[in-house]
Parts: structure tokens; C-alpha cells; sequence
């Protein structure tokens, strides 16, 4: 039998009242009390004392964790789980990523360090990721030790690297979505031939693959679903615009995308500006309706700019508003006020241009340029804080 994390209480005559009733209001002995008191017999847990003992000693799983766990995993000996832990080890996992691995995959704990496991190991390797990339793979996603190595990595693998032709590229995306390498290669092979059949170039295939590796294990119905409306929104399948939709749509739901629909009409926007500046730039409808709303406060309130403008010129949208935005839009605010810039002043340079350039553009010609530079680097060093209240 297992002992409870208490020492013998004895009820009789010798033991005061009081102290059987605060052992009793203890939550943590009778939460402990109540789960055992759910094990159907007491054979279940002498028979799976050894188990539970290990999952608790070596694995750091609570009593009920490790009973619940004792369920899916059976050792009566320490010889398998321990080999499989010490090819983790001497992977470079460490102790804090082996134990997150076993509480997340416990079936691990019987896999068979010489067939399923360094097999798989090496094969990373022999592809091209680094420790760290399988460390930081198999931390994220365990499942993927579970995947046939013959029916599901190797060919998974081989499917993107002829479709990509780059094993640099094939390690980015699988880094960013192991779930990939469940994916069935005739499903895969499914989804190019959507794309293709549509007129979308290899090299754009490649481009969306390589931005949202997901793409892959779409369900193949709902993707012509998207593929069509997308389409008949305007976008061209030869244009990299018509990739990054699909990105963009398939981020959000239909109710998501109302929501923004609906801060941009607030602003004075028509369905057709917001959907013209969407197939211009398709980053115009990524960002969260709080953070749309926020941008659209921050141009037309305090910089005085119109609505229309920006949907014209929509590229201003993709940029971070607390380390981009507010910070230029406080600098054109000074500049405005020293009459430096006129008020009328409308440029998207001002803000699409990269930073070196920026302040050799619009700062380092004015004679006021070292006042005007450390206004700016202050604002830029209280990024974190800075939002729209700012001004």
C-alpha cells in the first residue's frame, strides 16, 4: 500500500479532539483521501506500486498524476524507463525538458531506445537540424517521436524537400510546425495540386508553405472553400498578394473578420476602400480590431491624416504601433510644432522608411537635429510603455 504524505494518526483517547479535525480540513490530505478512495481495489495500486513510485521519485508526478498515468504505462523495473531517459540526457536535454516531455508523452517512458528512438534522433541530424532543433522540436511537439519513421518522417521529408528544394528551407518549417510530419503525402501532394490547378507558381507555393507550414494539413474541402474566395475577392493567383490572403484568412474566423470590418467603417471606410486596400496589401486586415482601431485613432485623431488615405496607402498597418508608430508619429508631431513640417504633411515614407534611413531622411538635415534625435531615441527607448494616451 502507499503511505500518505502524513504521519500515523492514531484516534483514541490520547490524541486531542482538535487534532483530528484539523487533519481533517486539511484540502491537500483529503483531496490525497478522496482519489484513492476512487481506486476500484487496492490490487490496482499494488499493482502498479513500482510504476507509480518511479513516475513519482524520478518523473516528479503527484500521487494522482501517476496513478492516472500508471493506467497507459506498466514497468516492473526501473532497466527500460531508465534507458530511455538517459538517451535524453546524453541527447543535451535538459533535466526540465525530459520531465516536461514524460508528463506531456508518459508512453515514451516505453519506447525502445535502440529502434525507435536514436533512429529517429539521427535522422534529424543526418538532415540538417541542429541539437538544439531537436531538442526544441521534441520539447514542443513529443508526439513526433510516435510517428513511424518508414511511414510518416521519411517520406513527410523527402515530399517537402523535392517541393521546396532547399533542406535549409524544409528545416524552417518543419521547426515552425512539427505537426507536418504527421501529414499524409498523398494529402499534402492534394493540397499543391489545388494550388497549382489555380494557377498559383511553384515559387509562391513554396513562399506560403514557408509561412504557414499548416497549410499542409488543411482540410482539403474547406482549402478550395478559401482558394475560390479568395479569388473572387480579386486577388490574382500569380501575385505573392494572393499567398499572403490565404495566410491572413486562414488566421481568423468569419466573426473575426466582421469585427474588423466593422472598426474600419467606424473610421468612414467603405466596404469597398477596406476591401481594395486589403487586395493591396492583405497585411491591411491581420492585425487584432483593437490594434486596427488604435493605428486609425492614432493617424486620423492625432496626426489629423484621413481615412482614406491610408486605405490608399495601406502598407502603414503592418508596422508595430508601439515601436514604430507612436514613436514617428510623436517625432512628425515636434517637427509640426517647431515648424519644421507643414501640418498638411502627408508622407508614408515617414514611416515605411528603415531606421538608418529615417533619421538621415527626415532628422539629421534640420539644424535642430541633435534635439530632434534625442527626442526620438527617448521614445523609442520608452517603446514598451508609449500608446496612444501618449500624446
Amino acid at each position: 500500500m502507499f503511505r500518505l504524505p502524513c504521519k500515523s494518526i492514531v484516534i483514541g483517547s490520547s490524541v486531542r479532539a482538535s487534532s483530528v479535525h484539523s487533519f481533517l480540513e486539511n484540502p491537500s490530505i483529503l483531496s490525497c483521501l478522496r482519489y484513492i478512495s476512487s481506486v476500484n481495489t487496492d490490487d490496482d495500486i499494488k499493482e502498479h506500486s513500482f510504476t507509480v513510485s518511479y513516475l513519482m521519485n524520478k518523473c516528479g508526478f503527484s500521487l494522482k498524476s501517476a496513478l492516472e498515468v500508471s493506467k497507459q504505462v506498466h514497468f516492473e523495473t526501473p532497466d527500460k524507463p531508465d534507458s530511455v531517459l538517459a538517451v535524453f540526457k546524453n541527447y543535451g536535454f535538459s533535466k526540465s525538458q525530459i520531465l516536461n516531455l514524460v508528463r506531456r508523452r508518459p508512453p515514451v517512458l516505453l519506447s525502445r531506445p535502440n529502434t525507435t528512438l536514436l533512429p529517429k534522433l539521427e535522422f534529424f541530424q543526418s538532415k540538417g537540424f541542429s541539437s538544439h532543433d531537436v531538442i526544441k522540436i521534441i520539447s514542443s511537439y513529443p508526439w513526433v517521436l510516435m510517428y513511424s519513421l518508414e511511414n510518416k518522417l521519411v517520406p513527410a521529408f523527402d515530399f517537402l524537400e523535392n517541393l521546396l528544394q532547399s533542406d535549409a528551407v524544409v528545416i524552417i518549417v518543419i521547426m515552425r510546425s512539427p505537426r507536418i510530419l504527421n501529414s499524409n503525402v498523398e494529402n499534402m501532394a492534394r493540397i499543391v495540386d489545388v494550388l497549382q490547378d489555380n494557377g498559383v507558381p511553384k515559387k509562391n507555393i513554396a513562399l506560403l508553405i514557408r509561412c504557414q507550414p499548416s497549410i499542409m494539413i488543411s482540410n482539403l474541402l474547406n482549402f478550395k472553400k478559401l482558394i475560390e474566395e479568395v479569388t473572387l475577392m480579386g486577388f490574382h493567383p500569380s501575385k505573392s498578394q494572393f499567398v499572403s490572403a490565404i495566410t491572413v484568412l486562414r488566421s481568423m474566423s468569419g466573426s473575426t473578420w466582421e469585427k474588423k470590418l466593422t472598426v474600419y467603417r467606424r473610421w468612414g471606410l467603405s466596404e469597398e476602400e477596406i476591401l481594395t486596400a486589403f487586395v493591396k496589401f492583405p497585411m491591411f486586415m491581420r492585425k487584432s480590431a483593437e490594434k486596427i482601431a488604435a493605428s486609425m485613432d492614432l493617424f486620423v485623431n492625432k496626426l489629423g491624416w484621413e481615412s482614406s488615405y491610408l486605405a490608399k496607402n495601406p502598407t502603414c498597418s503592418s508596422y508595430s504601433l508601439e515601436k514604430r508608430l507612436i514613436p514617428r508619429a510623436l517625432v512628425l508631431q515636434f517637427l509640426v510644432s517647431k515648424g519644421l513640417v507643414e501640418k498638411s504633411f502627408r508622407s508614408l515614407a515617414f514611416f515605411n522608411t528603415p531606421e538608418d534611413k529615417f533619421r538621415r531622411i527626415f532628422i539629421d538635415h534640420h539644424a535642430e537635429s541633435t534635439q530632434i534625435l534625442k527626442f526620438y531615441r527617448e521614445k523609442l527607448n520608452h517603446s514598451s510603455v508609449v500608446n496612444s494616451s501618449t500624446f
